[in-house]
């Protein structure tokens, strides 16, 4: 009498699927750094401006404008940050590199770099996307609507973005996103206290 043994075959993954997540790691690996610098500081720092505007000056008008001037500003100041630091990091390699009397290995774990101009070019289009979470609100509802709404999606926006950068760096989602509603929160809560103790209205 034979006994059939039914023995459950894994699920095979094609070449074709295997390449493509590989892939994908590797542009966001690519891109973490300049992506998580570009939108968490301008995140951030537009929410503090528009909230300490809000609570010292009263007008959402005055809000909505020093938020956008704010925003433009720190995103052009970002992502020229990040070209000239990108550029550095290469000259110093290069340097290395003629000084030194042996050819380096490769290192395969190492993360893959944007060039300068890439770089530059990420990190100020990350800022200027993320400055307008608390930012619309301003523009498009009344002064107290929109500061409810502003600190409520900026929250949303920073916890995702805590969770993407987590999922890259293979670290606690929830930590990292606490972390960064943590971290913009403590600046939003400075400036709206700075509006409070000089208010103009």
């Amino acid at each position: 009498m034979d006994v059939l043994t039914d023995t459950a075959t894994p699920p095979s993954v094609s070449p074709g699927t295997a390449a493509g997540a590989t892939t994908r790691r590797s542009v966001e690996r690519a891109l973490l750094r300049e992506v998580l610098m570009g939108a968490q500081d301008n995140l951030t720092n537009v929410l503090a401006v528009v909230l300490g505007v809000a609570v010292g000056a009263g007008r959402a008008d005055i809000v909505a404008l020093a938020g956008l001037a704010a925003g433009i500003a720190e995103a052009i100041s970002m992502g020229g940050v990040l070209y000239t630091g990108t550029q550095a990091d290469r000259d110093l390699d290069a340097q290395a590199a003629r000084e030194s009397a042996t050819v380096a290995t490769p290192d395969a774990t190492a993360r893959p770099r944007l060039t300068p101009f890439k770089a530059g070019a990420v990190t100020f289009a990350a800022g200027m996307v993320a400055g307008l979470v608390p930012l619309v609100p301003f523009i498009v509802l009344p002064l107290v609507p929109a500061m409810a709404v502003c600190i409520g999606i900026s929250i949303v926006a920073l916890f995702g973005l805590g969770t993407w950068t987590a999922s890259v760096t293979g670290r606690s989602r929830v930590r990292d996103g606490i972390r960064l509603v943590l971290i913009a929160g403590t600046a939003a809560l400075a400036a709206a206290i700075v509006g409070a103790i000089l208010r103009i209205d």
